[in-house]
């Protein structure tokens, strides 16, 4: 639930419904703590879970028939998932927008491309670079392989936030203020509104594709004896 309240607090602060990006993130805290059964089966928080629970569902399945099929899983795992995260991760973002926003029915496809691209970044960043990364780390620093792992799994990812959290907000914009902006504008502006989201999305960011990338592999890897 910690995730669809920072989802949700991002939204309502580039939409201007909450004043600040921390009244929202209080707000949602609250209301959690107040309402734990009834936040957990909110749409909101069905929609979150709907997109990374099929997103870990994608990477395991590529990877398990890649690995039956002996083909390096690197990249059909990473366009399974970009696929499968990118089209249920836009219609969570566009459900939330018009959740907790304007209600305007007409979503446009500008908000649809940012949404892809920022999707493209998260899933190559968390997915491909971060193991890529992992021997560098173990030996530069002399970690062992699995506290290298877990160091890059839940860093790297998270750095991925500097770029896909403008790209998120440009994407936003191009709902919330429909006209009168050039593309210039919205990045600008979306660069400018980051820096209090950035530091959210990248702890969220560590956590789902990080940490719950981590448990759901060393999990996997358990059950099968490896």
């Amino acid at each position: 639930m910690g995730v669809t309240v920072i989802d949700r607090s991002v939204t309502q602060f580039a939409n201007g419904t909450m004043p600040s990006l921390r009244v929202a993130l209080v707000e949602g805290t609250k209301n959690v703590l107040r309402k734990p059964l009834s936040c957990f089966a909110g749409a909101d928080n069905r929609a979150v879970f709907a997109v990374y629970g099929s997103t870990y569902i994608a990477k395991n399945f590529s990877e398990i028939t890649c690995k039956e099929k002996e083909w390096d899983p690197k990249w059909p795992m990473f366009f399974c998932t970009s696929i499968v995260n990118g089209a249920i991760g836009m219609w969570k973002d566009k459900y939330l927008a018009q959740l907790f926003g304007t209600q305007v029915a007409a979503f446009p496809t500008a908000s649809y491309v940012a949404f892809g691209c920022r999707d493209a970044v998260l899933i190559g960043v968390s997915f491909v670079v971060a193991p890529a990364v992992v021997p560098v780390v173990e030996e530069k620093t002399g970690l062992s392989h699995v506290a290298a792992d877990v160091v890059t799994q839940i860093s790297v990812p998270a750095c991925a936030q500097l770029l896909a959290t403008p790209i998120h907000l440009t994407g936003l914009s191009f709902y919330n203020t429909p006209e009168g902006l050039t593309l210039a504008q919205r990045v600008a502006e979306a660069i400018k509104a980051s820096r209090g989201p950035i530091l959210v999305r990248m702890f969220r960011q560590g956590y789902v594709f990080g940490f719950g990338s981590l448990c759901v592999k060393y999990l996997t890897r358990a059950l099968n004896d490896e």
